[in-house]
């Protein structure tokens, strides 16, 4: 037996050997016959029904990106940033999406996905009980998605979930189907657990950057606003019904929050000569003192520095936080105001404009802040 083993295995080597010594000489190759190049088809392939819609309603889904602060009563405020998906709504510059994806943001960019130039955003209103946030861009003539009417969905129909997931640079697509509606779940969001009700689930792949993006039905309406994933099992995805997220867009829209004037710091009070000395004051100041500077703010633009002590406003001494904050409350955004400034270096006199304080502050932000 090993003989034979041999044997053959002798034999395979000198076969191998043999082939790998066989070779052609140039006039071999030159004989060869030329080959036609492979051929490629220069008609359109057969486009699917789906492919229909998203042509349909791509034009009107965006990508929301943020630039945001997270607040603290411990520390100070840490700047973030993220992004995820929106949806026009009206052609004069609404755009819908999810409240966790804008919220605590100081700046809002809008991304489309034709040739339009990418614009700067203000979140007008939201409620993060419910999840939505309502965006508007200085534009014109935006492509408007037609509003569905998820009520009238029945499971098994045909979703298609449309948004901008993991940051990949460009708008996904997934199907599925409707697999349940009226759903209640919990979920974590940056300012704390949330409870959404009403929810459809769909099977259709929901990733994260695919939130406040719209699920359409076949005729490319929207019936839902992306919105969750369930992290321990697969292919369960949660959108905020059409029916439920309209009521709250339109309220937003007839009666917008009241503005309120910001000066963009975290607040805190003398409380004791001990404080004052580690801020080298002396030890009767009294004051406003700036413990955060919200990035972006008015009072960061201004220049006013953490540890700093606000003693004045317009010619009237402050002496706490709650003061300062009651007097903000009263004026408007773009007011002009004169802030007399003590610190270890001395005292000096800043002048800030007001802006309007961040709808998406509310709703986990802590206090004081202004």
């Amino acid at each position: 037996m090993r003989k034979t083993m041999l044997v053959c295995v002798l034999a395979l080597s000198a076969l191998l050997s043999a082939c790998s010594m066989e070779s052609f000489s140039d006039a071999d190759r030159a004989a060869q016959p030329a080959r036609s190049p492979v051929a490629q088809a220069t008609e359109e392939p057969p486009h699917s029904e789906l492919s229909d819609v998203v042509a349909e309603a791509l034009p009107s889904v965006v990508n929301v990106k943020v630039k945001s602060v997270s607040l603290s009563e411990t520390a100070p405020p840490l700047e973030g940033a993220g992004e995820g998906s929106g949806v026009v709504i009206d052609e004069d510059g609404i755009i819908l999406t999810n409240y966790h994806v804008v919220a605590g943001a100081v700046s809002v960019r809008v991304v489309f996905t034709d040739d339009r130039e990418p614009l700067d955003g203000r979140v007008i209103g939201g409620d993060s009980e419910r999840d939505l946030a309502v965006i508007e861009v200085d534009a014109e003539d935006l492509d408007a998605i037609p509003i569905g009417n998820s009520e009238k969905l029945r499971l098994g129909d045909s979703v298609i979930a449309i948004g901008f997931p993991l940051g990949l640079g460009g708008p996904t697509v997934t199907s599925g189907i409707l697999s349940g509606t009226d759903r209640r779940i919990r979920a974590q969001a940056s300012f704390g657990i949330e409870t959404l009700v009403g929810l459809l689930q769909t099977d259709a792949a929901i990733n994260p950057g695919n939130s406040g993006g719209p699920l359409v039905d076949l005729d490319g309406r929207l019936v839902g606003i992306n919105t969750a994933v369930a992290g321990s099992a697969e292919n369960i995805g949660f959108a905020i019904a059409i029916d439920e997220a309209l009521p709250i867009v339109n309220e937003i829209l007839t009666d917008p929050p009241e503005e309120q004037a910001w000066l963009g710091v975290q607040l805190g009070d003398v409380e004791s000569p001990v404080v004052a000395e580690e801020l080298g004051l002396p030890s009767d100041a009294q004051g406003a003192v700036v413990f955060g500077l919200i990035p972006g703010s008015p009072a960061e633009d201004a220049g006013l520095e953490e540890g700093d002590v606000i003693v004045s406003l317009d010619g009237e001494d402050i002496v706490s936080s709650e003061q300062l904050i009651e007097i903000l409350r009263e004026l408007s955004p773009g007011t002009e105001v004169t802030l007399r400034v003590l610190s270890a270096e001395g005292t000096r006199t800043v002048s800030v404009e007001l802006a309007q304080r961040p709808v998406t502050f509310e709703g986990g932000t802590p206090s004081p802040e202004e």
